[in-house]
């Protein structure tokens, strides 16, 4: 009895520890996160030309010019198309390359895992040259096409470690008992793994729509026409040589983000529960 009692008191002493020592962390840090979306936000909303530190009276012209003269809504549109289709081909084929490397075994198996690995140290721009002259020869430049390859195949690899290790969680004995209630494998997949795995699921595709919607050099080196541009090329397009529309550039980033801001506001449940919370859903 004696032997458990400091430690019932230290965690009573845990447990009523005063709120500022947690509250105050927590509040410098979201100070040091919010002030500079508060500033994107001042400068888009306030007028060209003052000061304020207050964005008021708040004025959308910075959002109106960017929107029809600076072409970003055909900017929006097509990094809308590049990231959805992003999104779709790394879930699919990362969920069928995950499912070979979770529950099949062939040959130089561990050799693909690390050959999977070691492509994640390798930056995009090594892989700017040998994909250009491949598009090329494809006559696939100036084309949304190229650009949505190209992120598929940049997200693959860690697409498919991540979804397999997934799989590998979901009790074999599942689908074992799907084939004896007359299941085939690919039924199995589908009516028992398949749900299980939405968590993973959520992860793999949003990451690869952020990813696809920020990224910088495929779009700008494989997109020459303006009319296929996309948002990152269009804020840069924003900065000139002599001087910066600060206003308009602020606009752009605004637009630019509301996308991302929703989707992870609408998929942080998944994001934040575990695989077995999941699974219980399921």
């Amino acid at each position: 009895m004696s032997t458990t009692q400091p430690i019932v008191k230290r965690r009573r002493a845990w447990d009523q520890a005063p709120r500022w020592q947690t509250h105050l962390p927590l509040a410098l840090y979201l100070l040091f996160t919010l002030v500079p979306f508060y500033w994107i936000l001042l400068f888009a909303l306030r007028p060209a030309g003052s000061t304020s530190l207050v964005p008021w009276p708040i004025t959308f012209e910075h959002f109106a010019k960017v929107w029809t003269e600076r072409s970003f809504a055909t900017y929006f549109q097509n990094s809308v198309l590049i990231a959805v289709a992003t999104l779709v081909l790394t879930t699919v084929v990362a969920l069928a390359g995950g499912y070979a490397l979770a529950r099949f075994d062939f040959r130089a198996k561990k050799g693909f895992m690390l050959g999977l690995l070691c492509s994640q140290f390798v930056p995009g721009a090594l892989l700017l040259v040998p994909l250009f002259q491949i598009f090329a020869q494809l006559q696939m430049i100036n084309s949304l096409g190229s650009v949505i390859i190209a992120e598929t195949v940049f997200q693959l690899p860690l697409s498919m470690i991540l979804i397999s290790g997934f799989i590998r969680n979901v009790p074999y004995s599942l689908e074992e008992a799907a084939w004896v209630d007359g299941c085939d494998r690919f039924r199995a997949f589908r009516t028992v793994v398949l749900p299980l795995l939405r968590p993973g699921l959520v992860a793999v595709g949003s990451f690869a729509f952020v990813h696809a919607w920020n990224h910088f050099l495929f779009a700008l080196m494989f997109l020459s026409n303006q009319e296929k541009q996309t948002i990152p090329v269009g804020l840069n397009t924003l900065m000139g040589a002599d001087s910066v529309d600060l206003g308009a550039l602020a606009a752009g980033g605004v637009i630019a983000a509301v996308p991302v801001v929703i989707v992870f506001a609408y998929i942080q449940k998944w994001l934040i529960t575990g695989f077995s919370a999941g699974a219980v859903k399921g």
